[in-house]
């Protein structure tokens, strides 16, 4: 199967409040904090799109609409499927997600809009996690920027083996792009059953699923305003890719 195909369908979780942010851009929710003069969440479909990606999810919260309106008239020849819900937590979101693509592809890749992954790293990331067999893979990178890092061990099999504290090695994070199979999306417990995403992913690690870790190069997240500087300097550095 090709990168593109297995990235025909995708997800963006754009349902946080981004109150990091919100001080350095008053009125503007995060997805559309400018980066280099372009809304985040422009950068994470346009991310999406290069990779393959035709048909996209997005989860907003009840004061995300605008973020429809940019994107749709930003990407007219995209299909969007919109989604509204103030969530209690970043499992909630991806459960929704997940529970949305499920239903019209047996994979996806879900991303969350403060990530900036080149597109060929995302093609890479999606066709990985298809060769491999995997039921569920995440993206790693070794460029570590973030207050709460999700460190991952994987094995010389390039199956993850322990995610958070029972981590040794110390030498990958979690970046903020997921594959899910339609049929373990189909498994996944209520929204009450975590109060987190890392929560669900480890709770899989631990519980024996197949989970694939796939090595990328240099990822960002957007969190705090000083990330916007990073992040500009590396969609420079990255022009070529986008």
């Amino acid at each position: 199967m090709s990168a593109a195909a297995v990235v025909t369908h995708a997800g963006i979780i754009a349902a946080g409040e981004g109150s990091r942010l919100a001080a350095s851009h008053p009125g503007l929710v995060k997805p559309l904090v400018p980066v280099s003069g372009v809304p985040l969440c422009h950068w994470v479909a346009r991310g999406l799109r290069e990779a393959g990606a035709t048909q996209i999810t997005v989860l907003l919260n009840t004061r995300g609409r605008a973020v429809r309106e940019s994107l749709s008239r930003a990407f007219p020849e995209t299909r969007w499927d919109f989604l509204e819900a103030d969530t209690a937590s970043s499992w909630e979101s991806f459960r929704l997600v997940s529970g949305a693509l499920s239903k019209k592809t047996e994979g996806f890749v879900i991303t969350t809009v403060d990530s900036l992954i080149p597109p060929s790293q995302t093609a890479f990331f999606a066709a990985r996690a298809v060769e491999c067999r995997a039921e569920a893979a995440l993206a790693l990178t070794g460029f570590v920027d973030d207050e709460k890092p999700l460190w991952a061990d994987v094995a010389a099999d390039g199956f993850v083996t322990a995610l958070g504290p029972k981590a040794r090695l110390k030498n990958r994070v979690t970046s903020g792009l997921y594959y899910m199979s339609a049929a373990l999306a189909a498994r996944m417990p209520e929204a009450r059953a975590f109060d987190s995403l890392r929560g669900y992913w480890t709770s899989l690690v631990e519980g024996g699923v197949r989970v694939a870790g796939v090595n990328l190069s240099k990822t960002v997240d957007v969190d705090r305003p000083e990330d916007i500087r990073e992040a500009e300097g590396f969609l420079k550095q990255e022009s070529a890719s986008w």
